[in-house]
């Protein structure tokens, strides 16, 4: 009879720490894309090259990886109403750009922004639309 007590005493142990560790899990907190160092340094243009060239390959080698881009400011959009705030990034290619999409924190950093500005913007990469996009952005430069 004590095996048995052991043996249900040893689930229930086991029970309540993957429970335990499932609920730290869920109510886990994703990472502050602007305290992380860049995995990858490099300009707009060789981004958008790297996906143009292969897809998959830039998928690999970008997703959901934290990069520093370097490009002029093509266009500025702020929704007032969200605090959402989005700059998309001149690649040289008339085809595509590089945007990018801020924590609602960074507004006030976003409005500061002018276009034409050369600017480095760190984010994490989500692939490639018809853009190459970024969210979680904060500026760097």
């Amino acid at each position: 009879m004590k095996k048995w007590k052991k043996i249900l005493f040893g689930i229930l142990m086991v029970a309540f720490i993957t429970t335990g560790y499932g609920f730290y899990m869920y109510t886990k907190k994703p990472a502050d894309v602007r305290t992380l160092s860049a995995n990858y340094e490099l300009s707009t243009a060789a981004l958008i090259e790297d996906y143009n060239k292969d897809e998959t390959a830039a998928n690999v080698k970008y997703l959901d990886k934290v990069i520093a881009v370097k490009g002029k400011v093509k266009e500025i959009k702020l929704e007032q109403a969200t605090g959402q705030a989005t700059v998309v990034l001149d690649s040289g290619d008339p085809m595509a750009a590089v945007t990018c999409s801020f924590y609602n924190e960074e507004l006030a950093s976003v409005k500061k922004l002018t276009e034409g500005s050369e600017i480095v913007i760190k984010g994490k990469c989500t692939g490639k639309l018809m853009d190459v996009v970024l969210n979680k952005c904060s500026i760097e430069k």
